[in-house]
């Protein structure tokens, strides 16, 4: 079995730099190259030595290297690093050693996370199905590295940008992103775009969990050219979801799904024959395990996708405090699920819109500060929707409208626009009408201000 170390690289890679650290050369190696990835304590030290000094912006030589190290480690042999120095005659190869060192070093880690895998394996503080999610979710992290990522001239980025604006001009719109299916939101949104963080709040019964669906179906479903998409429902059973994706489609009023009263009339049977015809083309998949935790969400996105053989156009969970995390407090634990889905969105390369909660002290409009748990929703979020309803404590009716308020919106407007709630037929429509003027003796009494 072969060796997972090259010694004399890691050496060379030392030796080289204590030559000449400020020439290119050893500069590509202080960046390729992180403690972790030499072999002994010896070598582990004197490069972090060398990265110290070169993050003060300091020269790493064998006098400078000598004197940090001797402040840390006390009993270092200070004479390796001048084996090092001598062993190391010129810098001319010194990046092809930086890569073979860093090479090394992953595979090191790569048998390491495997050596874990195995731990995690035959962990029965867990269950099996949570035991095979965190080793996926491990092994996911090899090779994954932040200094792989190349700088670059910001003009080497003209031709994508030349691209991008010539698909949007054959479309023909304003929408540069992926179609909501409402003519209102993308008029704000200019459409979702990839590597975006959507949050979609609002109080309960207002119809977040039916606006979304009626997005993932209007891209997944009854698209001419269906797209996939996944839906992560922590909270309903697909059974349900197909129950209200049936009502939508077929405009035919969910309670009469529920109870079957549909299927009482010739009309209500083409109506669910029709329903049917469309969902053979649907593209829509459902993941509704209950209590699943961040990372095992963040495995199953990646599975799906391998196995569909393409990122999705849109990933959906329902709903974010639902999701598990690590965290001493809610606060820290719904910060760090926000900021997990917004890694995923930027891994899978698609948009991803999280539902979420309200503070239930909320009176009036809400804003971003009753985003319930966590500040850090509003932070990672590059886009927050809130649904309101001035009625939603009254009595609803044929001219309510829902008002959608874009409180966030890095890249788009912020402000309202209106949908017409068709709830009981599981579903939104795009409407021109604005929220009509109430008589004064409906208008809600001014707060006194003393």
């Amino acid at each position: 079995m072969e060796a997972l170390i090259n010694f004399e690289a890691e050496q060379a890679v030392i030796g080289g730099v204590l030559h000449d650290s400020a020439s290119e050369n050893a500069l590509y190696a202080i960046e390729t190259c992180k403690p972790g990835d030499f072999s002994t304590k010896a070598n582990q030290i004197a490069w972090r030595a060398i990265q110290a000094l070169s993050a003060r912006g300091q020269y790493a030589d064998i006098v400078t290297v000598t004197e940090l190290i001797n402040t840390r480690e006390p009993a270092y042999q200070i004479s390796y690093l001048g084996e090092c120095y001598r062993n190391t005659p010129s810098q001319a190869n010194l990046k092809a050693y930086a890569n073979i060192v860093r090479e090394y070093g992953q595979l090191r880690a790569a048998a390491g996370a495997l050596n874990a895998a195995l731990t995690v394996l035959h962990d029965k503080a867990h269950e099996p199905a949570e035991r095979i999610n965190l080793v996926l979710s491990e092994l996911g992290s090899i090779g994954a590295d932040e200094s792989d990522q190349q700088i670059t001239n910001l003009k080497d980025h003209q031709a994508a940008l030349l691209q991008h604006l010539g698909e949007i001009t054959k479309k023909g719109g304003n929408i540069t992103g992926l179609s909501t299916g409402f003519e209102n939101l993308d008029y704000m949104t200019g459409g979702l775009r990839n590597g975006d963080l959507v949050i979609v709040a609002a109080r309960p019964s207002m119809g977040k969990t039916t606006l979304v669906l009626n997005m993932l179906e209007r891209i997944a479903i009854t698209n001419n050219a269906p797209k996939w998409a996944l839906f992560f429902s922590l909270e309903m059973p697909a059974q349900q979801i197909l129950q209200k994706v049936y009502a939508s489609i077929s405009s035919t009023p969910l309670a009469k799904i529920l109870n079957a009263s549909v299927m009482d009339n010739n009309e209500g049977c083409a109506r669910i024959g029709t329903a049917m015809e469309l969902m053979q083309q649907s593209r829509l998949m459902i993941d509704d395990k209950g209590g699943q935790h961040l990372t095992q969400i963040q495995a199953r996105a990646k599975r799906m996708a391998i196995k569909q053989g393409s990122n999705p156009a849109l990933i959906v969970v329902d709903y974010l405090q639902l999701i598990r995390a690590e965290g001493e407090s809610q606060t820290i634990r719904i910060g760090n699920v926000s900021a997990g889905l917004k890694n995923l969105a930027k891994l899978m390369n698609c948009p991803v819109i999280a539902l979420s909660q309200l503070n239930r002290n909320l009176t009036g409009k809400p804003t971003l500060i009753n985003l319930r748990d966590s500040g850090s929703i509003e932070q990672d979020a590059d886009m927050v929707i809130f649904l309101h309803d001035e009625d939603y404590e009254g009595q609803r009716d044929e001219h309510s409208l829902t008002e959608i308020i874009f409180a966030k919106n890095r890249m788009g407007r912020t402000g309202s626009t209106f949908l017409q709630p068709e709830l009981h037929l599981s579903r939104f429509s795009d409407t021109k009408r604005l929220p009509e003027a109430k008589p004064e003796s409906q208008a809600k009494p001014l707060k006194k201000l003393y």
